[in-house]
């Protein structure tokens, strides 16, 4: 499991593909390039063969040509005609480098020789015999000697050992074996390096198999003569082996130099992406750490540590950030439970005061005393967090009611409501701290009877719109109004609008919350959004109101 593992990184990947992709062209041009070479070698081998070949025959067809000038030149010479009519017997002489000697017709070889060259229809014929004196062969030329009436007189034999022929061969010396062998018409060897071979027949397999030798013919025009070089396969080969050898040395050296450079450069991208990889087994961990190598560069590498850097940046803000939104969260939740401290206690008080202010006759109080219980049953609920459009208005004028009756100054209250969004789901007490904002801050500093509070509330696409004005001095140039904190009299004294901010956006996102659109000495104006909640929230029913 660990090998298939392994074999699946990043690294192994690449550098199979590449290397595979680079190796196997170079690997196939090896052996083109060898099999082109070994074909170059052996057409200049076989042309260099043939060459030496014709070179060694001409050489050949030159000294047996000058025999046969020597000897065409004595038979026409004068003093030998005259000699040989004066009845002298056969004579014989040495001229080096020939052998000159002349059979009379009476001698027994003469016949033999006179037959040869009739049916030859040339003035000599080549002969070859053994010198047992010399233990090789000999060449002879043999041409008739005729008087002036054409008479024959005798035969001149003009000789030259086979060993002057030999020397004068040509032997390339890039060849050990390079072997020439002369055969006469009927193919019987009249001369090769080994003296034992002569006059055996010549078969082409037996000395020279085509599998171990390359051969080569030529004709000498001289008795049907020919001249047969022959040189081993071995011979051949062994400069082609050597090239074989080179060449697998040269791609062996650049497989291991290309596959040493893909090694390095694949590893300068896949280490510092295994690095990162390794550094990102953190993030399960919660180490939320930006990746401290790498950031500098300036190619891909450099964009995706960026870019992970980022994301871990990213990633912190909005842990911290959820994280603070969970304790404020939490701070509410308590702030809330304040409120429902033994509400059963505040009702039963409440109670008891409304039917003595009723005893008394005292109805403004008994009214006032109910619809305070209302707005405290309202607030608290058992911790309940939602309400209805209708019923968050009818809350907010609870507490209008109790501020006309308590601070016993008159204002005019205007509630204008969509009547698509009365049943409308929505987070409660949302509207009752902006008016208390609104009665202490704006209402409370005008003359009596000059206060007006309006609320609008209506829908807007996928939201509702919540705007509540009143005519109040509003803020001062000097002044201004932050929703996104709290002092510590709001904190302690009500929930407050940096409560409802909080609330809104807590539960909802950034897009929603309130909004403050101060009009220096021309009142003051707040703006609700909350968004349209299709499905039932899951909670307790909300209880219904009663008086006390």
């Amino acid at each position: 499991m660990s090998k298939r593992t392994n074999f699946n990184t990043l690294f192994n990947k690449m550098f199979v593909v590449i290397m595979l992709s680079i190796l196997i062209p170079i690997a196939i041009l090896g052996i083109l390039s060898f099999e082109k070479s070994k074909e170059q070698i052996e057409a200049v081998t076989s042309q260099f063969l043939q060459d030496n070949l014709g070179l060694n025959a001409k050489q050949i067809s030159k000294i047996l040509s000058n025999v046969e000038e020597e000897s065409h030149r004595l038979s026409r010479s004068t003093q030998m005609k005259e000699w040989l009519q004066n009845g002298s017997p056969a004579i014989s002489q040495i001229y080096s480098p020939f052998s000159i000697s002349v059979i009379s017709p009476n001698d027994g070889a003469y016949v033999l020789l006179a037959n040869r060259i009739k049916d030859s229809y040339k003035p000599g014929v080549w002969v070859h015999e053994w010198n047992k004196e010399q233990s090789r062969p000999i060449f002879s030329y043999a041409s008739i000697i005729r008087d002036s009436h054409s008479d024959i007189l005798g035969i001149l034999v003009v000789q030259i050992p086979e060993k002057l022929v030999r020397d004068e061969l040509a032997f390339p010396s890039s060849f050990q074996e390079y072997t020439l062998v002369l055969a006469d018409s009927e193919n019987h060897i009249i001369s090769h390096p080994n003296p034992e071979f002569y006059n055996k027949k010549y078969y082409y397999e037996e000395y020279f198999p085509a599998a171990d030798w390359k051969k080569g013919e030529i004709q000498l025009n001289k008795d049907g003569w020919k001249l047969i070089a022959a040189v081993p396969h071995i011979e051949l080969t062994g400069k082609i082996n050597q090239i074989k050898d080179f060449t697998v040395w040269i791609v062996l050296i650049g497989m291991i130099v290309v596959t040493l450079i893909l090694f390095v450069l694949v590893r300068t991208f896949t280490i510092p992406i295994k690095n990162l990889v390794l550094h990102m087994d953190g993030v399960k961990k919660g180490l939320l750490h930006p990746f401290p190598l790498y950031h500098q560069r300036q190619d891909e590498i450099g964009q995706l540590v960026q870019g992970y850097n980022q994301m871990v940046s990213g990633m912190s803000d909005l842990l911290e950030q959820t994280i603070t939104m969970e304790s404020d969260k939490r701070q509410l939740e308590i702030q809330t439970l304040n409120y429902q401290i033994n509400p059963h206690f505040f009702y039963n008080t409440l109670d008891a005061i409304k039917w003595r202010a009723e005893q008394s006759n005292e109805m403004t109080i008994a009214v006032m005393v109910r619809k305070l219980a209302n707005l405290l049953r309202f607030s608290l609920n058992n911790g309940e967090e939602w309400t209805t459009v209708e019923r968050e208005i009818e809350h907010a004028r609870n507490y209008l009611d109790i501020e006309l009756v308590r601070s016993n100054r008159s204002f005019q209250v205007f509630i204008q409501i969509a009547p698509d969004i009365r049943k409308r789901k929505i987070i409660k007490l949302i509207l009752q701290p902006i008016m208390e904002n609104a009665v202490k801050h704006g209402i409370s500093k005008l003359p009596e009877g000059k206060g007006k509070i309006k609320l609008t509330a209506k829908r807007k696409g996928d939201e509702i719109i919540f705007v509540v004005e009143d005519n109040g001095p509003g803020l001062k140039s000097e002044q201004s109004l932050k929703l996104h904190t709290e002092s510590k009299k709001e904190r302690s004294g009500g929930i407050g609008l940096a409560n409802v901010h909080k609330r809104l956006q807590l539960h909802f996102g950034q897009s929603y919350g309130v909004s403050v659109l101060p009009k220096h000495d021309a009142g003051f104006r707040v703006e609700v959004r909350h968004p349209i909640v299709e499905a039932q929230r899951d909670g307790r029913s909300e209880e219904n109101d009663s008086s006390v």
